[in-house]
């Protein structure tokens, strides 16, 4: 007998919804009705809501991989990538690219890496498996400020980067930790 996917249909329909609305807010704001486009391809590589296309592609791909994984490789993996995530914090801090005043890039070639979009999914997945424990007791000032530890490593490292704006986007995080709590 095959294993069913628990999936939640309104979640699904959800994420198309704010995907197609985002696609278009892109493909309306860079509409240009002057230029000349030859085809498809000409389309996906010169204009942003083609290479918009081709990231809603690879994304749509990865997602297709992850509903199929089982959802205990992330608890068994969480905290090592949360470790990687804090090295590759802490190493864009010396070997980082600065743009707009702030060195929280990698630089490969035409490619940039964020070091933070990694902690940030890495940070929400250790928070997760140190909330699931059963010895988790969020009324606890032990346990909320390991919690709170978890989520303020990665914001004091993108601090000294400087980028206040990614570091607030981990103020998030503390919205489990209440409701446990």
């Amino acid at each position: 007998m095959r294993k069913r996917l628990n999936i939640d249909l309104s979640v699904l329909s959800l994420y198309f919804a704010l995907m197609a609305i985002g696609w278009y807010a892109i493909y309306v704001v860079s509409y240009n009705s002057a230029q000349e486009i030859n085809g498809f391809s000409d389309f996906l590589l010169n204009t942003p809501a083609g290479k918009q296309t081709i990231w809603i592609g690879i994304s749509f791909s990865l997602m297709l991989v992850i509903l199929l994984m089982d959802w205990k490789i992330w608890q068994t993996y969480a905290y090592f990538l949360y470790g990687l995530g804090l090295v590759l914090l802490a190493l864009v801090l010396f070997l980082g690219k600065e743009i707009k005043g702030a060195t929280a890039w990698f630089y490969f070639g035409g490619f940039t890496l964020q070091p933070s979009e990694l902690a940030k999914f890495a940070t929400n997945l250790a928070l997760a498996a140190y909330l699931a424990t059963y010895r988790v007791n969020m009324r606890k000032w032990s346990s909320q400020w390991y919690a709170f530890a978890i989520v303020g490593a990665p914001v004091a490292l993108i601090m000294l980067q400087p980028d206040a704006g990614s570091a607030l986007t981990f103020a998030a995080f503390l919205v489990p930790m209440y409701r446990e709590g």
